[in-house]
């Protein structure tokens, strides 16, 4: 087949043209598919030389299944002219070229020419199934996110949906155009308003992002994200992801339910705590009073009978004045007035009123503070605070004991450390001895209180910017510390 003499003539003419040709061309003999004509151009596409082509089998270099059916449809003697059929060829270095066909039936039917053209379309198949592939990631990202999502184009035109979705507002299996797909969604809703002003809003502004809460018939929170789709930095679509919240939605419900109760309880317990004032003190007060005649005017036999009903009084003024001190503290609503206060001077005034209690326990008192010690304090909260931890260290100490309070910088706190002899605390103790009505210790049943002191003392330091923590060795002591600002900074940013 190289002798280019058994060609037709019109043939001869082909290739003449066809030489100086940038298109890959063939020339195949139907009858043993072997090719008759190659041009350059041909050569370049296989890797060949075009006369090393010549009288080689076409089946030698195309390696697809349209070309094996097409040459078995030209055995048949159905072969006819066909543009943009795809085919494959081997290349000389093992690598598949994609091309795309013209075909064309010359010469005589009953032993006809196939011309072939072809155009090398490798890179537009390689960028086609590129294509394809980023296609197939972006649908299984899709399908992967655990919140329904709606594509849409910038008219409101539906694009695409996950399964998310379509289970989300029941379409799952079912085949619905767009317009179904946005009523299906629509008369899920409860109040369909919302959801029609947000289409409206992102039809009128592409570049706007909107949230809204769905609520659904059924009782279901669906929260709402609307987004635009960028591409080369202009809109060209909305996204839209669903989002169940019902169940953050019922806590938030229950949540206000529970604040909304506590409040009503706390007003009732404020209504409590004032009839109390007014219902308890008031006989109380009389009681005390006729109580402290008796005792005065009474034999001593008698008197001391009224002395019992006067201490016992006394107690439960001191009581009751206690739980309506701390019901104050917990509502916050305790006026405070700090200035600089030298704890030198108030631990020499808080001595003083102590003394006596100390004498009844045998306890001495004494302090290392020196007057340069100066905290930012409520004078009268801080005095309060101050006589409780002294009275305690009397009371929970050993007859012949000693109580030192002393000074230190801690940070920006001055720290007040009230060190006992007395009987300790157990570690499994001092977890609870803040708690309000709490009296821990082996001795608690011997000493008076009502176990109020030092859960109040935390709170009116708390409220100060300070706090007062604990440490002890039991049989050995305890030190109770109490911080205070040393600055104005505290109250400051409470005013703001």
């Amino acid at each position: 087949m190289n002798d280019t003499s058994q060609l037709p003539a019109d043939s001869l003419i082909l290739q003449c043209l066809a030489q100086g040709g940038s298109t890959a061309m063939l020339l195949v003999s139907a009858a043993t598919r072997c090719v008759v004509f190659a041009n350059t151009a041909a050569g370049r596409l296989l890797g060949i030389d075009a006369e090393a082509l010549r009288g080689r089998s076409i089946s030698d270099f195309e390696a697809s299944l349209e070309d094996m059916f097409f040459w078995e449809e030209v055995a048949s003697g159905q072969a006819r002219d066909a543009d943009r059929v795809p085919g494959a060829y081997r290349h000389a270095n093992g690598s598949t070229v994609h091309v795309e066909k013209q075909i064309r039936v010359l010469g005589d039917p009953t032993s006809p020419l196939i011309a072939l053209n072809l155009t090398d379309v490798t890179a537009d198949v390689a960028r086609a199934d590129e294509t394809a592939e980023l296609a197939s990631l972006l649908a299984a990202t899709l399908e992967s996110i655990a919140d329904g999502v709606l594509v849409t184009d910038l008219s409101g035109t539906l694009r695409n949906f996950n399964r998310r979705f379509a289970h989300m507002f029941g379409i799952a299996g079912r085949e619905l155009d767009g317009p179904a797909v946005m009523a299906a969604v629509r008369d899920l809703l409860a109040d369909p308003v919302p959801w029609r002003a947000l289409l409206a809003a992102v039809a009128d502004d592409p570049q706007a992002d909107s949230v809204i809460t769905l609520v659904l018939a059924d009782g279901r929170y669906i929260e709402c994200a609307a987004r635009p789709q960028w591409l080369r930095k202009r809109p060209v679509g909305r996204l839209f992801t669903f989002s169940d919240v019902t169940d953050s939605k019922r806590y938030e419900a229950a949540l206000v339910a529970a604040r909304e109760a506590a409040d009503r309880a706390n007003q009732a317990k404020s209504a409590f705590i004032a009839s109390m004032n007014h219902e308890l003190k008031t006989p109380l007060n009389a009681i005390l009073g006729f109580a402290d005649l008796l005792r005065a005017d009474l034999p001593p036999a008698e008197a001391e009978f009224a002395e019992h009903i006067y201490t016992a009084g006394q107690h439960l003024l001191e009581l009751i004045g206690d739980v309506l001190d701390l019901a104050q503290v917990e509502a916050g609503r305790v006026d405070l007035h700090p200035e600089n206060l030298a704890m030198e001077a108030l631990l020499d005034e808080c001595f003083t009123m102590t003394a006596p209690v100390a004498s009844r326990y045998g306890v001495t008192l004494s302090h290392a503070v020196a007057a340069d010690a100066i905290a930012c304090a409520d004078r009268r909260r801080t005095r309060q605070i101050v006589i409780n931890l002294i009275s305690n260290g009397c009371k929970y100490n050993r007859q012949g004991g000693a109580l030192k309070v002393s000074a230190e910088l801690d940070g920006q706190q001055l720290k007040l450390n009230f060190a006992d002899t007395g009987i300790g605390i157990e570690a499994g103790d001092l977890v609870r001895i803040f708690e309000p009505f709490t009296r821990v210790g082996a001795s608690r049943s011997e000493v008076e209180g009502t176990g109020l002191g030092l859960a109040h003392s935390r709170k009116l330091a708390n409220l100060m910017g300070g706090d007062i923590s604990v440490s002890s060795v039991p049989g050995e002591g305890s030190v109770f510390s109490l911080t205070l600002p040393i600055t104005m900074e505290r109250y400051e940013t409470l005013d703001d």
